[in-house]
């Protein structure tokens, strides 16, 4: 697919790499983003856990797994090479699997489930040419925890099992600030901030329209042979104004978490599973993440547009937050509370969650359990693509300039 002039639809980490793996092969990008900066949603207000498919227990066929599997493997190397540095000092070590007694997966059908995911893992990076991992996985194997060491972990009787597992978890926000820079380094993409796409309209020529809400439909500039739909959030309802919805129920959800500093904390990245729990990451450069689900989620709908008015994180709500955070996850691990006077910092941030899927987390039927349903959309040069997990968008994103390139 030759093109001259190409538009990139919202400016979160999947755009952004498309940006800028486009701008690398000589091209000319156009990047339009809503907000007053590009990576400032979801993108950057997230645990950046880079999935091997482990936290999905609740899709014992092993398909969102092995979705998952490819891009999990691929995030480093891809994103390493368009910041052209290392991303060691962002990453947590090993992550701790929690089963809960409530959770939707008993203790022995998470092992099982590991296990299995973990040869995925092995068999995948046993392929020529596979990625290295932010770790070595190459024999990556389930470490269940013993009671001694669970009782070091968490102090809840309420957490059933424990297993160690080399999945691990980048800061967003030490990525999104050097994929800041990254663009501003890069004279071939011109960024549009502030400036939010309604629609994209057919011409007779075939090429297509970008409708802003800071340009009419005449204004020539804004018309392009590519265009790519990297919206988060906003992508279904501009994908409809040219036919195109979703292929199954989908629904938004609005959560906010807390992000803290603090080198002096001895706390370790930990996840409860499987359900509506919580977890904690703990980055190489000093930040921390901590979510409790109940407590971050702010709003949720199914519409074709997100309940965005019902989402405002205000003084109050960031507050509420904090507190219920904080105070849930210190039911497991009592260090929590100190990070009240210890941190250096401690905020409440958030973003939408798009996801083809409905349901409670606490019911195992759910179809949020799994996350293989995420698709690319091509259409005479429209390109929609669903990233569904941050750890996929550097690997969605070299696809897609490999069309656009027309390799």
């Amino acid at each position: 697919m030759t093109s001259d002039r190409i538009a990139i639809l919202g400016g979160g980490m999947l755009g952004v790499c498309t940006a800028l793996e486009l701008a690398r092969h000589g091209r000319r990008v156009t990047l339009i983003e809503g907000a007053a900066h590009v990576l400032e949603g979801a993108s950057r207000w997230n645990e950046g856990k880079i999935h091997l498919g482990f936290l999905y227990a609740a899709d014992p066929t092993l398909s969102t797994a092995m979705r998952l599997i490819p891009g999990g493997l691929a995030f480093a190397a891809l994103v390493s090479r368009l910041l052209e540095r290392s991303l060691d000092p962002f990453v947590t070590e090993d992550d701790i699997f929690l089963v809960h007694r409530d959770s939707v997966v008993d203790a022995a059908s998470f092992e099982v489930y590991a296990k299995r995911t973990a040869g995925l893992v092995r068999d995948a990076l046993s392929q020529s040419g596979a990625s290295v991992y932010l770790t070595d996985v190459s024999r990556i194997a389930v470490h269940p925890l013993s009671p001694s060491e669970l009782a070091d972990t968490t102090c809840s009787d309420d957490v059933v099992a424990g297993y160690r597992l080399p999945e691990r978890s980048i800061s967003t926000i030490a990525v999104a600030d050097l994929m800041r820079a990254a663009l501003v380094d890069e004279p071939r993409i011109e960024v549009r901030t502030g400036t939010w796409v309604t629609a994209v309209q057919r011409r007779d020529d075939g090429r297509l329209d970008v409708i802003t809400d800071a340009a009419g439909r005449d204004d020539l500039s804004q018309r392009y042979d590519v265009v790519v739909n990297a919206l988060w959030e906003g992508r279904p309802a501009v994908d409809a104004t040219l036919g195109i919805v979703p292929p199954a129920p989908w629904s938004h959800r609005f959560r906010a978490a807390v992000f803290a500093r603090s080198h002096e904390t001895a706390l370790r990245s930990a996840v409860l599973c499987t359900g509506p729990f919580g977890d904690i990451k703990r980055y190489a450069d000093g930040r921390l993440y901590l979510s409790w689900y109940d407590s971050g989620l702010l709003a949720q709908g199914h519409e074709i547009e997100p309940p965005r008015s019902t989402a405002v994180l205000t003084a109050a709500r960031r507050a509420v937050v904090l507190e219920g955070t904080l105070t849930s996850l210190s039911r497991f691990f009592p260090l929590v509370q100190g990070l009240k006077t210890q941190a250096r910092q401690l905020d409440v941030e958030g973003g939408w969650v798009y996801a083809v899927g409905q349901g409670s987390l606490a019911d195992v039927s759910s179809t949020l359990h799994r996350r293989d349903k995420f698709n690319m959309t091509i259409d005479r040069g429209y390109i929609s693509v669903d990233t569904a997990k941050y750890s996929l968008a550097p690997w969605l994103a070299a696809r897609v300039a490999d069309i656009v390139l027309g390799a």
